[in-house]
């Protein structure tokens, strides 16, 4: 077994985004996103937790489906 850093990991997966042609934006990003069509209750629940602690705390919320 070989051991990396995390800078190693992510140059090497950063590398491989490039060899792919990845974008890394947010059109492409969304698109990657769950849109939470089978998400229980309490995971809705959970999600509008996180964004009510994000809002209180100056933050964006991030980008969720609930």
């Amino acid at each position: 077994m070989t051991t990396i850093s995390m800078a190693q990991l992510r140059d090497h997966v950063e590398a491989k985004k490039r060899e792919i042609g990845w974008v890394d934006d947010d059109a492409s990003t969304d698109a990657l996103r769950n849109k939470g069509g089978n998400r229980s209750s309490e995971k809705r629940a959970f999600l509008a937790r996180v964004d009510a602690r994000a809002i209180a705390a100056g933050k964006k919320p991030t980008r969720s489906y609930y």
